[in-house]
């Protein structure tokens, strides 16, 4: 699976999390209704997803990372990019973060010291807050579609800065009802 169909998969499997009112557990069906919805569009390029087209750009992000040089280059080349950029070093820091603060996308290593890992933190965001983007990454695990919520990527360590910036700025937050 390319990155591409990787994250139309991703973002519409969100998309139908999102229209059942967010259920629980249901992630796995979620992936396979996306999946067949791909199939089923003979893999047209590029992938778009009607209404999701209409959510408005990410501006905000919060990037979480443990190693402190990674998480600063990180946030150079995003605000570089032009996006506002906040940042924590462990997912208990993010929630706090979070909580005072509109957020359109998080960027989070999966690896960290405290009483949650990225998972657990990838879990609380889109609990509290279904339209916000999630963006997971790690060097030492790698996470597939049905490791991960819907609608939520996943980038390999070591990644470029283009690949986080490719997925926030053309893969606009899922429109929340």
């Amino acid at each position: 699976m390319d990155q591409q169909e990787y994250n139309w998969i991703s973002r519409r499997a969100h998309e139908i999390w999102q229209s059942e009112g967010c259920p629980n557990g249901r992630d796995r069906e979620h992936w396979s209704q996306a999946v067949s919805d791909w199939q089923a569009r003979g893999h047209m390029d590029p992938p778009s997803l009607g209404p999701e087209a209409a959510a408005p750009p990410i501006r905000k992000v919060l990037v979480v990372d443990d190693e402190p040089l990674i998480r600063f280059a990180t946030v150079d080349a995003l605000e570089e990019a032009g996006f506002e950029v906040l940042e924590a070093g462990n997912a208990d820091e993010a929630l706090v973060v979070f909580e005072g603060a509109q957020i359109d996308a998080v960027f989070t290593d999966v690896n960290m010291p405290g009483s949650t890992d990225g998972i657990g933190l990838m879990n609380r965001v889109r609990a509290r807050s279904p339209g916000t983007r999630v963006i997971v990454t790690s060097g030492h695990v790698r996470l597939g579609a049905f490791d991960l919520a819907s609608g939520v990527s996943f980038i390999a360590k070591p990644y470029d800065h283009s690949a986080i910036i490719d997925l926030l700025k053309e893969s606009p937050r899922p429109a929340t009802s």
